[in-house]
């Protein structure tokens, strides 16, 4: 196995691990509103509606472990050659975002450009992607991202510092792959060498 495939599960399984608490709570939640449900809908002359409230935090608790459980699925599908790099951010923006909301904050990532297909495989991008985010979110509680243009890579920053450095391995590993990634006490930056802009053909 390659230095990708190996990192990318590394990250894969600390994330999972991870992630697998934030789907613990909904789901904890879930089943006690429903034994409220079950248990008072089984007592004779109880009035449906008293039960509304249960139900309904049921169905919100639910709806919390769908995006989780849809952005899980999402890491387990390779990803199309070339790497959009939205579209490899995005499940592992909703983990780490679930993270983030659990420890009383957010993770906003915001994009200003279309298309922004990058050089690399879809296990070298998602492992960069989630070490970047592993440790900007692991240290701050609001965390702001921004993928953009610039000058000539795309680039995904992020506002607040690490806490503490990219491993030295993974910082190797990006060299070896043209990709520029750092982290220090103001800002948690990747930029890939871009592979076509928006509006140009990603075969070229």
């Amino acid at each position: 196995m390659g230095d990708a495939p190996a990192l990318w599960l590394s990250c894969l399984g600390r994330l999972a691990g991870r992630a697998a608490h934030e789907l613990k709570n909904p789901l904890n939640g879930l089943a006690l509103n429903l034994e409220v449900v079950r248990s008072r809908s089984a007592r004779e002359g109880t009035d449906g509606s008293a039960l509304t409230q249960y139900a309904a935090a049921a169905s919100s608790e639910l709806e919390r472990t769908i995006p989780l459980v849809e952005a899980l699925l999402a890491l387990a599908r390779p990803l199309p050659i070339p790497v959009d790099l939205r579209i490899a951010l995005h499940p592992l923006s909703v983990l780490y975002g679930a993270i983030a909301a659990t420890a009383g904050g957010s993770l906003i990532i915001v994009h200003d450009v279309e298309q922004m297909f990058v050089k690399g495989d879809g296990n070298t991008v998602r492992a960069l992607l989630a070490e970047a985010l592993d440790v900007t979110v692991g240290a701050n509680l609001e965390v702001a991202g921004k993928l953009g243009d610039s000058d000539g890579c795309f680039s995904l920053r992020m506002i607040g510092g690490a806490g503490r450095p990219i491993a030295g391995k993974m910082e190797r590993f990006a060299a070896e792959h043209d990709v520029q990634i750092s982290s220090d006490e103001d800002e948690t930056a990747l930029l890939f060498p871009a592979l076509a802009r928006a509006g140009v053909d990603s075969t070229t």
